[in-house]
């Protein structure tokens, strides 16, 4: 199952009505029109899900909503994680790694800034004991100047 979406305002009809079929066994969000919460409810309704890819923008959410979100959350997470941007900070991580049966990915791709390097760490060593293959790209912001680009 694939989420895609830019522009626009948030999903005003949060995930928490759509009614997804249970048999779905990976799911990929590229939009920059939903929060961690909606996210979290999608993923809730998926008992199944086994590949994650999350990338794209989040909207906003209050701070105090995010505690404990991830205890909801079921499934197997034992095949292929890719994680971009902001998916890549300690919210949407508490998501993944508050998730009862734990994570046992074996695949791993995730693109962050340097500064969010220490909680992909993190999360790789989640899953320790299963990943097989891991794959990192680190984005640097880029600065201009007169004659060249610095990567």
């Amino acid at each position: 199952m694939r989420l895609l979406g830019y522009g626009g305002l948030p999903l005003s009809r949060g995930p928490l009505f759509w009614k997804l079929p249970q048999s779905v066994t990976s799911l990929a969000i590229d939009t920059c029109v939903v929060t961690l919460i909606q996210v979290r409810d999608i993923m809730a309704q998926l008992p199944n899900l086994d590949d994650l890819s999350l990338s794209g923008s989040l909207v906003a959410v209050n701070r105090k909503e995010l505690p404990g979100i991830g205890t909801a959350l079921r499934g197997r997470f034992g095949g292929r994680l890719m994680l971009c941007s902001e998916y890549v900070n300690k919210g949407a991580l508490d998501v993944l790694l508050e998730i009862p049966t734990g994570l046992h990915f074996t695949e791993m791709w995730i693109g962050c800034t340097r500064e969010r390097l220490p909680s992909a760490v993190r999360l790789a060593e989640a899953c320790c004991k299963t990943v097989v293959k891991l794959s990192h790209m680190v984005i640097f912001h880029c600065k201009f100047s007169h004659s060249s680009w610095f990567w």
